[in-house]
């Protein structure tokens, strides 16, 4: 093979390579952990977080509900009691028991609001659960696959690269600095009816007979690129 066709051979393996790496390394990051798994996890977490900021709110709202309940009885007691004789006084401890009575029907409708949020609260964390175990249930089907695919990849990753040293090694010493020297990426691009299919570019007629000669390698006079007969 000419040192051009070297080259882009050579290219065409680290290209490979780099596709076979992001391959292997997305798999072995769903190996340790899936996504999936882990959003169905913090969902599940938040659901649980909010159910058990309700249930803690309830039991103070229970105590504070059952501390106006008391109050209030003691209020109505003592004025059904007849020990209070003073109008102003029995007034006022009328108004103080309608007011308490209203503050807490207040505070029973609140609580009713709140069993209500409860159960939603209840609901999300069935639901939340239910999604984490398919996600799991899922991940751990998939992992036989993912398994199977990360040993081939690796496998042809080992080829690909040795193919790929192969091939580097074919390449003169001259081509290889060349080829070091390109700063663009890809470093080798082909020519296609005098065409530089990088950056679609002319090659010139000087430039197109030194490559059917093939004996030195070619840069694209626009992109730098090493060029090769498609």
């Amino acid at each position: 093979m000419k040192p051009a066709q070297l080259l882009l051979a050579y290219q065409r393996l680290v290209e490979r390579e780099r596709e076979l790496r992001d391959q292997i390394e997305q798999v072995e990051s769903l190996l340790a952990s899936d996504p999936s798994v882990a959003h169905a996890e913090e969902a599940f977490a938040s659901a649980k977080a909010a159910q058990q900021a309700i249930t803690l709110r309830l039991r103070e709202s229970d105590r504070e509900r059952e501390a106006h309940r008391a109050r209030l009885r003691s209020r109505e007691k003592e004025l059904m009691s007849g020990r209070i004789r003073n109008p102003t006084e029995l007034m006022q401890l009328n108004q103080e028991v309608d007011h308490l009575k209203v503050s807490f029907a207040e505070k029973e409708d609140a609580e009713l609001r709140l069993m209500e949020e409860g159960e939603l609260a209840d609901q999300a964390v069935v639901e939340a659960s239910e999604r984490l175990q398919d996600a799991r249930t899922r991940s751990a089907s998939d992992e036989p696959n993912l398994r199977r695919d990360l040993e081939g990849w690796q496998s042809e990753l080992a080829a690909v690269k040795a193919d790929s040293e192969a091939v580097w090694a074919q390449v003169a010493p001259a081509a290889q600095n060349a080829y070091l020297r390109v700063r663009a990426h890809p470093q080798v691009a082909e020519v296609d009816h005098n065409q530089c299919l990088a950056c679609h570019v002319t090659v010139t007629s000087s430039g197109m007979q030194a490559l059917r000669k093939g004996q030195v390698v070619v840069n694209c006079e626009n992109c730098s690129r090493i060029l090769v007969i498609a």
